[in-house]
C-alpha cells in the first residue's frame, strides 16, 4: 500500500484543484454553517479584537477598531461566499482581496497616524490581524472541501448498499417462487389439468408486474400493491379455495414510497410459512392506514402463528436494512402474534416518503 505523500503545492497554492459539481454541492454541500459554528467564530472575533484593542497604541483605540471592524466584515463575507465555493480558485480570488485590503488599511494608517512609533505600533497590530485572514481562510477551504468529499463518499456507500439489498430482494423473491409454480404449472400441462391456463395467465401478470420492480430504489405502495396482487392471484390459482385474501388500504397512502419488494415478501412469507402448509389454508390480510405523520401498513394470517423462537431470515433482516437506507430511522418493521390468532408483520414509515 503507497504511504500518502506530501502535496508541497498546497503549501503554496491551496485547495481543492477541481470544483465541486452543481449536482454534488446539492447533494453534500447544500447545508449552512450551523448555529453553533456561528457562535463560535463570532465569539473568537470578539476575543481577538479585544486583545487588539489592548495591543493598540495609546490614542490610536479608534483607528484599531475600525480596522478591525473592517477586517471582520470582509472576512465574513469572504467566508461566506467560500462555504459555497470551497475550492482552490475562490479561495486566491479571496487571498487577493485581503492583500488589497491589507494596502488600503496600510495607505489609511500613514495618513491618519502622523507619528512613526505610534504608525508602526498600529501597524503592527492591524497587519497581524490582516496577516491571519487568508491562514483561516485557507483552513476553512480545506474542511469545508473534506466534509463535503466525505458526505460525497457515505452517500455513494450508502446507494451502493441499497443496491446491493434490492439485488438480494430480487434475487430471494423470484427463484423457489417460480420453481415452485413452474412445476406446479409443468404437472397441470402433462394432466391437461384445467387449472393450468389460470396459473399461466396469473403467473404472466406476476412477471409483467415484478420484473420492472427491481430497477428503482424507491416504488410507490400502489405499484407495489399491484405485484401483491398478482402473486396473491398465481397462490389462489394453486392453493384454489385454500386462500382467501382482503386487501384494505386507505388512498392516502398509494403514493408513498417504500424499497420495492418489502411488502411483497412480507406477503409471500405469511402465505409460505402461515397458510400454505395447513391443510385448511386461511385468509391473509393486507391493511393500511395512516396515523399522523406515520404510515402503518400490517400484514396478518391466521395461520400457525410465530414459532416459540423467532429467528429472522435474510429477507426480514435485508427488509430492516433497507428500511433504514431509504426511509430513516423511523421506520421500523414489528413481528408477532396477530390478536385473533396467527402471525402478523407491520411496517412503520414515515408519511412524508410519500410523494404527489
Amino acid at each position: 500500500m503507497r504511504s500518502p505523500r506530501i502535496e508541497w503545492h498546497q503549501l503554496w497554492y491551496p485547495g481543492r484543484r477541481t470544483p465541486f459539481t452543481a449536482d454534488e454541492m446539492a447533494r453534500a454541500g447544500s447545508n449552512a454553517p450551523g448555529p453553533t459554528m456561528v457562535v463560535a467564530v463570532l465569539s473568537n472575533v470578539l476575543m481577538l479584537g479585544a486583545l487588539a484593542m489592548q495591543l493598540a497604541p495609546r490614542g490610536q483605540a479608534w483607528q484599531v477598531a475600525l480596522s478591525m471592524s473592517l477586517m471582520a466584515v470582509a472576512g465574513g463575507l469572504a467566508a461566506r461566499w467560500l462555504w459555497w465555493q470551497p475550492w482552490r480558485r475562490p479561495l486566491m480570488q479571496v487571498s487577493i482581496g485581503i492583500v488589497v485590503l491589507l494596502l488600503v488599511l496600510a495607505f489609511f494608517i500613514r495618513w491618519q497616524v502622523p507619528n512613526r512609533d505610534d504608525r508602526q505600533g498600529l501597524a503592527l497590530v492591524v497587519g497581524g490581524g490582516c496577516a491571519m485572514l487568508p491562514l483561516l481562510m485557507w483552513f476553512l477551504v480545506i474542511w469545508r472541501a473534506q466534509q463535503i468529499e466525505g458526505r460525497l463518499r457515505e452517500l455513494a456507500e450508502r446507494e451502493q448498499a441499497i443496491e446491493m439489498a434490492r439485488r438480494l430482494t430480487a434475487a430471494q423473491l423470484e427463484p423457489h417462487f417460480l420453481f415452485n409454480t413452474l412445476a406446479s404449472l409443468q404437472h397441470w400441462v402433462q394432466t391437461k389439468d384445467d387449472r393450468a391456463a389460470p396459473l399461466l395467465s396469473a403467473l404472466t401478470g406476476y412477471l409483467r408486474a415484478t420484473l420492472p420492480m427491481f430497477k428503482r430504489p424507491l416504488l410507490a405502495l400502489a405499484d407495489e400493491l399491484l405485484a401483491v396482487e398478482r402473486y396473491l392471484q398465481v397462490m389462489q390459482a394453486r392453493m384454489g379455495s385454500r386462500l382467501t385474501w382482503h386487501i384494505h388500504l386507505d388512498p392516502a397512502l398509494h403514493t408513498l414510497q417504500l424499497p420495492p419488494g418489502v411488502l411483497l415478501t412480507l406477503v409471500e412469507n405469511a402465505v409460505m410459512h402461515g397458510l400454505e402448509p395447513q391443510l385448511a389454508g386461511g385468509e391473509l390480510h393486507i391493511r393500511g392506514t395512516r396515523q399522523a405523520q406515520q404510515a402503518l401498513i400490517e400484514v396478518s394470517d391466521n395461520g400457525a402463528g410465530p414459532p416459540a423462537e423467532l429467528h429472522e431470515g435474510v429477507g426480514l433482516s435485508n427488509i430492516r436494512q433497507r428500511l433504514q437506507l431509504t426511509c430513516g430511522p423511523t421506520a421500523a418493521l414489528e413481528l408477532g402474534a396477530a390478536p385473533g390468532g396467527g402471525f402478523r408483520a407491520q411496517l412503520l414509515l414515515p408519511f412524508n416518503s410519500a410523494t404527489p
